[in-house]
């Protein structure tokens, strides 16, 4: 197959998936589930209405609730399953009540023959929908509103009293009018997820989650559509073998005269000089990202204490949660803002005028958005921002915590970088080379572009967007991002380091870059939809995600094969390869990646494993797999690359990047297959026996192995960071005053410094 054959392929399918992506979400609009306008109970007296539904969802996003516990499975693994749990506590109070009414005496005091009686009851009265589409009226009958009474009482006194064994402080929520309201939303979540859509029999959200007492049970849809995703990948790994070995995709010879000894002679310009001190805040905010990693392990096991309690009364288990997952974020696009001003040089050959300062101005500019979007969702969750709390604070979606105005300025930043680096790659386009390496930058700028182009539809709704369109928006950056973008970004990457080191030909490299995009847009887009089973979305959802997430491992699992081809490589170069340890990290990220995003996540993304699993440890443990697996891995080779063309060759040491790769890698194994996994498999156990909600429950984590399981948590914590992340630092700023003179000016010709014509 020709190159430009490729070419179209990759673009076809971007096109096809988005439209499959676009067009089933312009006809689920009108399936969500309703907000009613008013609740009344029996009698038609108004309980409450669509304006308590959205104050209280509100109040879950202000609180930053989303990374203390999960609605609808989606959220933080440890907290409770709020919607579950609401829902199992209208299934007691209503089984109660039919008890009394139907037998005299409590459900707990009844005979197996009774208990199944008044189940059966309890399940047909919850399952009934009596929401009136005409009237805009949802009316509930004398047990569920006596079972709202109880909801509101349950999570007045958690959220006033605090939960010690769900890591609650007291005054978690400050008002009773905010508590009063939050109880309704949580309500509202749970009568979605166990009420059935009109003309139907499963609910709103598939029938999740699973709890037999309320007659949740796993529909038709969930076992049909995971056989077809088992075929999906059977026939996508066919005919991706066929490829691989009809048209011989992969890299061929390497090129003669590598440009990687060239850069390591090469002096700087002054925007790659500046660049360097984006690697030092990189790695500060790694090693801060991962101290809340283990701030938050600990409370896995030991909620709302600490060796220093003082520590623990402070930083509630949502900040720690929040501050995690945005300094992952931060540290790794940091990573890759900076190692694209350090390449936009040597592949555009030549420093534009202002180039240097513009580079200082987006590192005041990202300095400040990191900062005030982390103190901001502080002060939003600890309520002090009023009613700018989603504009400053805590947004309240998990991956995009950071306040609407800070992602908006992060947005613009995004933008800016794009034309910053475009600056001096264009003087490469404008002399219209038609060769494979011209094609190859090419490929990496639109993926770039990409990149900036999918956080947008991260501002595609407010505070007051419906819960189910709000995270369908929501994937469209946090799934889209990592499993089809960074994809798209890192198969560029990639390539283009590779042809640098003299480990590929351009040609080579393009041929894997356009066959493996083209698989990873079908899979990864169109498989988004597998976070859309359980979360109000119609049930068509289950085939396109099943079929199309199941794919996922395929490109995936190219991706370590072509990193075993690259370890060779490095092998026959010997052991003075200068980039010897960028390239053991691409290769630990093609690893991880086939391992964490593939292996682990088709592991959770058949409907009839994830209707149990959704929302446990092995959602977790697929999540740093893959996250910091494949994106933290991709990023250390790119900072190492970069850095190693930046630091004085003399200065320059393998020792301690041999012990912070094993650190890192030996440490993210014990963190997943010797922690997370297994408590993933114990707890997706106990939610096929039991219910998400007991799955979910502190009696769950209290549980001796699971203890055990939390506690040794303590030692791939310590490897990573002690082993790890701190002689990286050490590396760092050690080297730091080593940086190679500034020799290329503005305006200069950089191929000309380095001996070669690109």
């Amino acid at each position: 197959m020709s190159v430009n054959g490729l070419k179209w392929a990759a673009i076809l399918s971007f096109i096809i998936a988005m439209a499959v992506l676009l067009v089933g979400g312009y006809y689920a609009l009108d399936k969500m589930p309703p907000y009613p306008g008013k609740v009344v109970d029996s009698t038609g007296k108004a309980l409450f209405g669509k304006d308590d539904i959205m104050a209280g969802q509100q109040v879950y996003q202000r609180y930053g609730l989303m990374d203390h516990g999960s609605v609808w499975g989606h959220g933080s693994q440890r907290g409770p399953e709020f919607s579950a749990l609401t829902l199992h506590v209208i299934g007691q109070a209503a089984a109660d009540a039919i008890a009394q009414k139907e037998f005299s005496k409590p459900y707990n005091q009844l005979s197996d023959v009774e208990k199944k009686i008044v189940t059966l009851r309890t399940a047909d009265e919850i399952k009934t929908n009596r929401y009136d589409p005409g009237k805009d009226t949802l009316t509930l009958t004398a047990n569920q509103t006596g079972a709202l009474e109880k909801v509101e009482q349950f999570w007045e006194k958690t959220f006033k009293e605090g939960d010690k064994r769900y890591g609650f402080l007291p005054n978690t929520v400050k008002s009773p009018e905010d508590r009063r309201q939050i109880a309704r939303f949580f309500y509202w979540t749970a009568w979605a997820a166990s009420t059935n859509r009109p003309d139907s029999i499963y609910t709103y959200t598939n029938n999740w989650p699973p709890d037999a007492s309320v007659g949740n049970v796993p529909s038709t849809e969930a076992y049909i559509w995971s056989l077809a995703g088992i075929l999906g990948l059977l026939i996508m790994l066919g005919l991706f073998i066929f490829c691989v070995h009809y048209f011989g995709i992969w890299y061929g010879e390497a090129r003669g005269a590598p440009l990687a000894e060239k850069l390591i002679e090469m002096p700087l310009t002054p925007s790659q000089y500046r660049a360097a001190k984006y690697f030092l805040i990189v790695i500060l905010l790694f090693l801060l990202q991962t101290s809340f990693g283990g701030l938050l392990a600990h409370y896995t096991i030991h909620p709302a204490s600490f060796w220093v309690q003082f520590v623990a009364d402070l930083i509630p288990y949502s900040w720690a949660k929040s501050w995690h997952l945005q300094l992952a974020i931060f540290w790794i696009a940091t990573t890759w803002v900076a190692s694209a001003i350090y390449l936009a040089p040597i592949l555009g050959g030549v420093e534009p005028k202002g180039q240097g300062a513009l580079v200082n101005l987006l590192f005041v500019a990202i300095l400040i958005v990191a900062l005030g979007s982390l103190i901001g969702q502080v002060a939003g969750v600890y309520g002090l921002l009023g009613d700018w709390w989603f504009w400053l604070g805590h947004q309240g979606w998990e991956y995009l915590e950071l306040g609407k105005f800070w992602q908006i300025l992060l947005f613009v930043g995004l933008i800016a970088w794009l034309l910053i680096v475009y600056r001096p790659i264009s003087h490469h386009l404008k002399l219209k080379h038609n060769d494979e390496f011209t094609s190859l930058i090419m490929f990496y700028v639109l993926s770039a572009i990409t990149v900036v182009l999918f956080f947008g539809f991260g501002l595609l709704f407010g505070k007051e967007t419906h819960l189910t369109l709000a995270d369908y928006w929501r994937w469209f950056v946090v799934h889209i991002w990592v499993e089809s973008i960074f994809e798209f970004f890192g198969v560029a990457v990639i390539s283009l380091l590779l042809v640098a080191m003299g480990l590929a030909t351009a040609r080579g490299a393009l041929i894997v870059a356009y066959f493996t995009a083209s698989i990873v847009f079908l899979s990864g887009i169109i498989g988004t939809a597998h976070h859309y089973f359980w979360y109000g979305g119609p049930s068509f959802w289950l085939a396109w995600g099943s079929i199309f997430s199941s794919m996922e491992p395929v490109p995936l699992l190219g991706l370590v094969t072509r990193a075993l081809m690259e370890y060779r490589s490095i092998r026959q170069k010997g052991g003075d390869f200068p980039y010897k340890w960028p390239l053991y990290f691409l290769v630990a990220s093609s690893f991880w990646n086939f391992l964490g995003a593939g292996v682990f996540g088709f592991l959770i993304n058949l409907p009839i494993v994830n209707y149990y699993e959704h929302g446990t440890y092995l959602t977790m443990n697929h999540g740093h797999a893959a996250l910091f697996g494949t994106y933290g891995m991709i990023s250390i080779a790119l900072l190492l690359f970069s850095w190693r063309g930046l630091v004085d060759k003399a200065h320059w040491s393998d020792g301690t990047l041999k012990l912070s790769f094993w650190g890192f890698n030996i440490g993210l194994g014990m963190l997943t297959l010797g922690t997370l996994f297994p408590v993933g498999v114990i707890q997706a156990w106990a939610s096929f026996q039991h219910g998400l909600w007991a799955a979910r429950s502190a009696d769950f984590f209290e549980r001796p192995d699971v203890v055990f399981l939390g506690t040794m948590r303590i030692v791939p914590d310590l490897t990573i960071i002690c082993l790890g992340v701190l002689p990286m630092l050490y590396f760092l700023f050690r080297t730091y005053p080593h940086l190679k003179p500034v020799l290329i000016q503005e305006g200069e010709s950089v191929w000309k410094r380095i001996g070669v014509e690109l």
